[in-house]
């Protein structure tokens, strides 16, 4: 009896499925863009069509907003903003500052596109440059720099805007004769 017993006991633990671990489950995170006007609040409208028979049926009558970039004078920059079209009216009345502040919209914290004079006088003299950060590791001593073999590697534009890395003399090969006569 003892015998038959291991021998089923056996057979359980060899034909026992494999413990399958649960993935863990990802939190769903479901991302609901309200249809709102940044600046005057105004939303949907619950509305009825009314049929022939008159039978009611719900409506949702939509505001009309647009995503505009609006210039705003003090902060010289033009702000990123869904408002609708009466609040384009508004700014043109009021001023884009009078109704940030009755939204209570802190204007310095939105999107925008930087419009002072020294900066696009920057990007004018820079363009076509890559902005690369200062190399803290870059070698410090002139004897050793110019014993050097190894070249340095420096970020250009490629024809689709992607930045290469390359090498002095490598601009024909890698970018093609138009670029290396444009520098």
């Amino acid at each position: 009896m003892s015998a038959l017993g291991s021998t089923f006991s056996g057979s359980r633990i060899a034909f026992r499925p494999a413990a399958v671990g649960k993935a863990a489950a990802r939190p769903v995170v479901t991302v609901e863009a309200k249809r709102v006007c940044q600046l005057t609040g105004k939303k949907r409208n619950k509305a009825n069509v009314v049929t022939f028979s008159n039978k009611h049926n719900r409506k949702w009558q939509e505001p009309n907003l647009q995503l505009k970039k609006i210039f705003w004078e003090q902060g010289q920059r033009w702000v990123k903003l869904r408002i609708s079209t009466k609040a384009i009216k508004t700014i043109e009345k009021n001023g884009l500052d009078t109704l940030a502040k009755e939204a209570g919209i802190d204007l310095w914290k939105l999107p925008f596109e930087d419009a002072r004079p020294e900066r696009l006088a920057y990007l004018e003299q820079n363009k076509g440059k890559v902005p690369v950060a200062a190399n803290t590791r870059a070698m410090k001593n002139a004897d050793k720099l110019a014993a050097s073999t190894k070249k340095p590697r420096y970020p250009v534009y490629e024809e689709g805007g992607r930045i290469v890395w390359i090498k002095p003399g490598m601009e024909e090969v890698i970018l093609g004769s138009g670029a290396a006569a444009a520098e």
